[in-house]
């Protein structure tokens, strides 16, 4: 046996393909191994160099020590009652090994929480917030969700990135875990939320713009109130979903960031409506958290701008929108690895690693792991991100 081969685990390869819901063919093609040599690696007949161990686990989404387990890790498994298998009410065909891999790693995350939290000896948070979608109007759970946010009457005056920083810290309060994604594209997911009544969990996707993933916050906080959660592709006013609980959680996520009483009153709206300028309704939509095709959203529901002006300045506003922004999975360009880390993990999440950490209730390698890989040394600057 040659010297840089890694004695991996057979049953360890096996167990991280079919995490990966792929075929012995379909790994090969998604790795770049060929059958027959995966196939060896599996059986134990031959084993991979260190490097393409290395290559496969990044491949396969797990860190590399876990291919030298005697046992697989503890079996994840995603709640009963929850469509994380479906888009739109339709079957999934070809789900990627990214979106995959991120509805185990959530789940994963939450159970790392719940053990530390249980190890500091911390009290859980509870979600204790429930309406019924079939029997509640939306007015009532927008309102009610405004309380439970403790949003001002007055949006506080943000940028974009400020304003999704702000709506993603008003539900980690509530003891949600507000997750990004990276390197999925938006046309198959652009949020996801897992109900548990502790650390419910919210995914938005990082390739969004900022106010797109704002309303996807609101829009997925409106499904662990009505208990709906799942994979959502289509998180916008205009969205036309065939599924009805779909379309009320966007007009819920409408109604808690631009409500009515605000709009009917604000000058700015009056104005607008008066004379027509595109620049004032970037405007007002930047100030209440939105995109414009939301905002004339909401004109149209209280009947201040008609049908037909309504879909001319929608269909306008997407192409505009799709001619600035034409790939769906944007790269990220250049981001500091501890902003990278805390941004796709969450201050609440973070700040827990961190503690327990500090306390050493875990390994040094545990807390690498539990960051994806994110090195020692730039521990410090995290905890500078995370307490800023």
């Amino acid at each position: 046996m040659a010297r840089n081969n890694a004695l991996v685990s057979p049953n360890i390869l096996v167990w991280a393909r079919d995490r990966l819901n792929l075929t012995l063919e379909a790994a090969a093609e998604y790795t770049g191994v060929k059958p027959e040599t995966l196939k060896s690696w599996e059986d134990g007949s031959a084993y991979p160099t260190v490097n393409q161990a290395k290559e496969l686990a990044h491949k396969y989404k797990i860190p590399y020590v876990y291919f030298f387990l005697p046992t697989p890790p503890r079996n994840i498994k995603l709640p009963k009652g929850q469509n994380y298998r479906t888009i739109d009410n339709i079957p999934v065909t070809g789900q990627s090994v990214e979106l995959t891999a991120l509805l185990y790693d959530i789940v994963q995350r939450r159970d790392v929480m719940l053990d530390l939290y249980k190890d500091m000896e911390t009290p859980l948070p509870k979600f204790r917030y429930f309406f019924n979608a079939d029997t509640t109007d939306i007015e009532a759970i927008a309102a009610a969700i405004r309380r439970i946010l403790d949003l001002p009457d007055e949006p506080i005056k943000l940028d974009d990135r400020q304003s999704f920083n702000y709506l993603r810290a008003k539900l980690e309060e509530i003891g949600i875990l507000v997750f990004q994604a990276v390197k999925i594209d938006t046309a198959e997911m652009r949020g996801l939320s897992v109900y548990y009544d502790t650390f419910p969990i919210i995914v938005v996707n990082r390739s969004d713009a900022y106010y797109a993933r704002n309303f996807t916050l609101i829009h997925e906080l409106a499904h662990l109130i009505t208990k709906t959660a799942g994979i959502c592709n289509e998180t916008s006013l205009f969205a036309k979903s065939p599924i009805q609980i779909e379309r009320r959680c966007n007009q819920i996520a409408a109604l808690v960031l631009a409500p009515d009483n605000l709009l009917v009153n604000d000058t700015a709206v009056t104005q607008l409506i008066q004379n027509w300028e595109d620049y004032r309704v970037r405007n007002i939509a930047n100030k209440y958290y939105i995109s414009r095709e939301v905002l004339i959203g909401r004109f149209y529901s209280l009947e201040l701008i008609t049908n037909d002006f309504y879909n001319e300045k929608l269909q306008q506003y997407i192409r505009e929108y799709k001619n600035s922004h034409p790939s769906d999975v944007k790269p990220d360009g250049f981001i500091r690895p501890e902003t990278n880390t805390g941004s796709q993990f969450g201050k609440i999440y973070v700040r827990t690693i961190l503690a327990a950490f500090s306390q050493e209730l875990i390994s040094p390698r545990d807390a690498v792991q539990f960051f994806n890989g994110l090195r020692l040394s730039h521990f410090d600057k995290l905890e500078r991100w995370c307490f800023s």
